[in-house]
């Protein structure tokens, strides 16, 4: 279970800050840079875990003709400011839970952003898998280690001691860490602001994986290894199921 100070902190930012995003850029999160059209998902029931304020739900629920959209929020606030958002939609049923212990059933999962600060990841990881209906598929996200993030630890071995509106407000001197690539600068400063302050601020749990972590994590939740792909550095889109037969043996082609 996260801390109730971490809880607090979820619900604040998400609910209690503004954070700007436009089609555009939801299109490029969710289904260019997850390698999949949008209407790939229609008809699908999709969820998205850790889900904030919800606007990763909004965005799927304007850009794709899904079934239905589940979308898992362990803060209570960023959980009632979404059922009070989306109260008219049918479609978008909101769940207040642990991603370690909550219980549905849908085709594409996406946790983006979130796993790094999960008690338990091995754990959150295995009840995601289990809550994938057969060949469902997860696109999920990972704070890797880097030069960078061993550079930045220090920093933010300091700064989480702050109170979370004095770090808010020195927020905007760490945004330009996160507006340095392409991505960033087409998500804007107000994201690159909430994107410090979360990787800076208090979360109890913030942890960093190498590849080979990865790849174990997949592997103990049932994931076959032909049904991983990396998409790009920490980001992977991984399916349930029977993966491909596969061995080394050489075959020949062509002339004799």
């Amino acid at each position: 279970m996260q801390t109730q100070r971490t809880v607090e902190s979820f619900g604040w930012q998400w609910t209690k800050q503004t954070v700007v995003d436009s089609k555009k850029t939801f299109h490029r999160r969710l289904f260019k840079d997850c390698g999949i059209w949008c209407d790939y998902l229609n008809g699908k029931v999709i969820a998205d875990i850790c889900s904030g304020n919800g606007r990763h739900v909004w965005a799927l629920n304007e850009l794709a003709n899904a079934k239905k959209i589940i979308s898992v929020e362990l803060a209570k606030d960023a959980a009632d400011y979404q059922s009070e958002k989306f109260s008219s939609n049918q479609k978008i049923e909101v769940i207040q839970g642990d991603a370690k212990e909550v219980e549905f059933k849908a085709d594409f999962i996406y946790m983006l952003g979130a796993i790094q600060h999960v008690s338990d990841a091995e754990a959150a990881l295995q009840n995601i898998v289990k809550n994938m209906n057969d060949r469902g598929e997860l696109v999920i996200s990972f704070y890797m280690v880097t030069i960078a993030t061993t550079l930045l630890e220090p920093i933010r071995f300091i700064l989480k001691r702050l109170p979370k509106r004095i770090l808010w407000l020195i927020s905007p001197l760490l945004a330009p860490i996160f507006v340095i690539n392409r991505n960033g600068l087409e998500m804007g400063f107000k994201n690159a602001r909430h994107t410090a302050y979360d990787w800076f601020w208090s979360h109890e749990y913030q942890r960093y994986f190498t590849e080979s972590e990865i790849l174990t994590l997949f592997e103990e939740a049932g994931i076959n290894e032909t049904n991983i792909i990396r998409l790009q550095k920490g980001l992977y889109k991984v399916r349930k199921g029977e993966g491909a037969n596969v061995d080394d043996v050489i075959h020949s082609f062509g002339a004799e």
